[in-house]
C-alpha cells in the first residue's frame, strides 16, 4: 500500500512541476518559445509556403447545357 502512496505522490509532483514550468513558458516576455529560439540558426528568412486553398475549376463550369 505504501507504494501506491509514493506512487501517487510522484505523479502529483510531476504534474505540479509541469504546470509550474509551462506558466512559466507562458509567461515569459520574449516572443519566442525555447524551441523556436532553437531552429533560429536553421531560418532562411523565407516563410512558409504560401497554400492557395481558391479551385480554379469548378465541376459546375465544365457542363455545358
Amino acid at each position: 500500500m505504501e507504494v501506491f502512496a509514493v506512487t501517487i505522490f510522484v505523479s502529483l509532483m510531476f504534474a505540479v512541476l509541469f504546470a509550474a514550468l509551462f506558466l512559466a513558458e507562458r509567461l515569459q516576455k520574449r516572443r519566442g518559445s525555447l524551441e523556436q529560439v532553437a531552429l533560429l540558426p536553421l531560418d532562411d528568412g523565407a516563410g512558409p509556403p504560401a497554400v492557395n486553398f481558391t479551385r480554379t475549376h469548378s465541376h459546375d463550369q465544365h457542363i455545358r447545357h
